[in-house]
């Protein structure tokens, strides 16, 4: 599993609502699928007009300078097993996060708090202070946070996400210590099932709540990786937090090894 790897696609992590069970696209929904996202990038990395008005009242004004700054995102759907997926998330089998409904109210006061309180860093949200990008595992997130590193020792595993530049070192053949204070990455153990990676993560900061993927303090993961062939990973995680969700959610993903001339960065 050594290396640098990368998963250029932009295949959503949540499916979107009028797809339904639709798990896969055909060949030619997947060709419309890029042929948009094609468009989307190009009106993105365009020039902003100088003589733009106000926004209007209320109104956002989204990170536009940031994203004119990452040129070439994805725009391939991601494709596991010869199909053609609409999203990462494959159960339930909606393709959707299964939230609570008392999950999604306290979700919703959260975030309009970090919308309108500013009395002191202490209250606003850990990527505006940039302690923590925002979603638990850094191979979680996707658009920009495409790359990471994989180093293996006999002891540990550590996974560097090349977005925000969030590492975790994952003791080997290890167990979760009794007494546990909660981390911003989790406490993470691993061990080999055959010819496959099982990480287990756990005891996050419930802070670290992320605006797609939600959390509480009983939040783990068991990621599952494993090499299908020189240059590509097969990679799914399993999330379990009955506090947010009504059931486990799996998804997967592939990661293809980057080019010798390629490298990470700060």
């Amino acid at each position: 599993l050594q290396g640098n790897w990368e998963k250029r696609f932009a295949t959503p992590v949540q499916r979107p609502e009028e797809l339904g069970d639709k798990r896969a696209y055909t060949e030619a929904e997947a060709a419309e699928f890029e042929r948009e996202a094609v468009a989307r990038r190009s009106a993105r990395e365009a020039p902003v007009d100088p003589d733009r008005g106000a926004p209007p009242p209320g109104g956002d004004i989204e990170f536009r300078t940031d994203l004119n700054f990452l040129p070439g995102l994805p725009v391939r759907v991601a494709r596991i097993n010869g199909e053609y997926r609409t999203s990462l998330i494959i159960e339930p089998a909606n393709g959707r996060f299964p939230y609570r409904e008392e999950a999604l109210e306290s979700r919703m006061q959260l975030f309009t708090g970090m919308n309108t309180n500013f009395d002191g860093p202490e209250v606003r949200p850990p990527g505006e202070r940039c302690i923590h990008l925002g979603p638990p595992l850094p191979t979680l997130t996707n658009a920009d946070g495409t790359h990471i590193q994989i180093v293996q020792t006999e002891d540990y595993t550590v996974i560097l996400s090349e977005e925000a530049t969030q590492v975790r070192i994952i003791r080997m053949n290890s167990e979760h210590p009794e007494f546990l204070f909660p981390k911003w990455m989790g406490d993470s153990i691993g061990y080999w099932e055959g010819e496959t990676l099982l990480i287990h993560t756990s005891h996050f900061r419930p802070e670290h709540t992320y605006s797609q993927i939600g959390s509480s303090e009983i939040f783990e993961v068991t990621e599952r990786i494993t090499a299908i062939a020189d240059n590509e990973l097969l990679y799914s995680y399993t999330i379990v937090d009955p506090g947010t969700y009504t059931q486990p959610i799996v998804a997967e993903l592939p990661f293809q090894r980057l080019a010798s001339d390629e490298r990470l960065y700060e």
